[in-house]
């Protein structure tokens, strides 16, 4: 019997104009009415997703930023994996020095950034409220970043550049198409469930994971059924269990109501 219900955000619970169907919020609702928890494993920060903790009552910890921050509503923040300073100062020089604006996640929640990019409107459309500073390299930033990232698609020069300069040094995935992050080694979604689960005393079995991306794969190494959107990462599909239906189409509440509640799907908008 499963317990928990572990869900990415972007292309997963929301839509691509972020925004959370009728149906999918009905899922979770009736998971959270049958005894079922459910807890939000993100890369985004803090601030961008106290709106869905709220609107679902939500206590659990809850993953955000790629499992860099752990986050309890009531609480605070209970768990932070900064970067290494020298770490975080080579990453974001290097980054810099190709021509790419590099923006930074910090402990806080917020988001920063020097120099705007316009492809940092991807950034922008997931909800995330970017911040400009003067100084990315000033130590009370270098000191409290827990990830970096640079808004560039898998096919840019610099993706082969970075991997294979930082590879040994950071923990890097893609959230998205234009989402290249570096985070500490070690830090993912997938470990920072682990930790949840054994803190809970929840079994593997008893955890239904559902996401889209490459950031999500940690989960699905955790969860016992794990579940991909449709418009997921072909490589993503093919590690998940079951294929739902897409994310503009509540394919999360469909594959929620179908396998886990076991009951047919509620008379509500399908949007």
């Amino acid at each position: 019997m499963y317990k928990l219900i572990v869900t990415d955000i972007d292309g997963t619970l929301l839509d691509d104009q972020s925004r959370i169907s009728r149906l999918n919020l009905k899922a979770l609702q009736c998971c959270l009415e049958n005894g079922l928890q459910v807890l939000l494993a993100t890369g985004k920060s803090i601030h961008t997703i106290t709106e869905y903790i709220d609107m679902l009552g939500l206590t659990l910890p809850q993953i955000t930023l790629n499992g860099g921050v752990i986050f309890q509503p009531q609480k605070g923040v209970i768990e932070a994996h900064t970067l290494e300073e020298k770490d975080y100062l080579d990453l974001v020089r290097a980054i810099k020095g190709y021509g790419l604006s590099p923006t930074s996640a910090l402990a806080d929640g917020r988001v920063i950034y020097e120099t705007y990019d316009p492809h940092m409107v991807h950034i922008q459309n997931a909800q995330v409220d970017l911040i400009q500073v003067e100084d990315m390299e000033q130590p009370s930033i270098a000191k409290n970043a827990i990830s970096v990232h640079t808004p560039i698609r898998e096919d840019h020069p610099a993706d082969g550049y970075l991997r294979e300069q930082f590879g040994s040094r950071f923990f890097i995935v893609r959230s998205g198409e234009y989402f290249f992050d570096f985070l500490k080694i070690g830090i993912n979604k997938g470990n920072a469930l682990k930790k949840i689960l054994a803190q809970q005393g929840i079994k593997r079995q008893e955890v239904v994971v559902l996401g889209d991306s490459f950031n999500d794969l940690s989960l699905f190494e955790v969860g016992g059924l794990s579940i991909a959107m449709s418009n997921s990462f072909p490589e993503v599909m093919a590690q998940a269990d079951i294929v739902a239906g897409d994310n503009n189409h509540s394919g999360l509440g469909k594959a929620i109501f179908k396998y886990v509640l076991g009951k047919d799907v509620q008379p509500v908008s399908n949007r």
